[in-house]
């Protein structure tokens, strides 16, 4: 019985013990600055043989001006053209359509200059389907598609923005596209990896 009465008193100590005192976070949420953007993306790269540009769109949730993640997506504009079997085993051009994008996060560190660094990734899928004259004829503009597939992305980058105003970014930078594991017999992962050289407009909240 003394043994009950002595565990009761310990428990009942613990709770008034915790009852007064304010609970602690890893994140405290209600500190926590919540900002959202969106806007437009260009980027210059080499992809097989020749320079392309890339346009695209990203959208991101921002944590207390240092934090964004969000998605981003967007594909080649210009056209992509290289050496290749067309789907009966004859040598010809091939033209390729590739689009990529997935998840996108980025860590800014805000200067007391209106400039600032971030470090923007992206980590996703690029979709690529490579078409070619049918057959090779001449004066025949119409194609067909001789292969599809799809590569995993990863994409870093170093982007110095500036803060034109408190609802509009601009940034320049520059950065890496490395292509993972792609199942296409004509492009390999090394095709589809180069630099990339982007500009950016960040349009929210900041």
């Amino acid at each position: 019985m003394k043994t009950l009465v002595f565990i009761m008193v310990v428990l009942f100590s613990m709770e008034m013990t915790f009852a007064q005192k304010e609970t602690n976070y890893i994140f405290d949420s209600d500190k926590i600055e919540y900002d959202f953007f969106m806007g437009p993306e260009l980027k210059v790269s080499h992809l097989i043989e020749g320079y392309q540009l890339y346009s695209g769109i990203k959208a991101a949730m921002l944590l207390d001006n240092k934090f964004a993640f969000g998605i981003s997506a967007g594909g080649f504009v210009t056209e992509t053209k290289f050496e290749g079997l067309n789907d009966i085993g004859e040598w010809g051009l091939l033209n390729t359509v590739v689009a990529y994008g997935g998840f996108y996060f980025d860590y800014i560190i805000p200067g007391n200059l209106p400039v600032q660094i971030s470090f923007p990734n992206l980590v996703g899928v690029a979709g690529v389907t490579l078409f070619s004259s049918v057959y090779n004829t001449p004066g025949r503009t119409d194609e067909e598609m001789v292969e599809g597939g799809v590569f995993f992305i990863y994409e870093p980058a170093v982007n110095l923005e500036f803060n034109i105003t408190s609802y509009l970014r601009i940034g320049f930078g520059g950065g890496y596209r490395l292509a993972i594991k792609g199942d296409m017999d004509r492009l390999s992962a090394k095709d589809m990896s180069d630099p990339t050289f982007n500009f950016s407009i960040k349009i929210g909240s900041f």
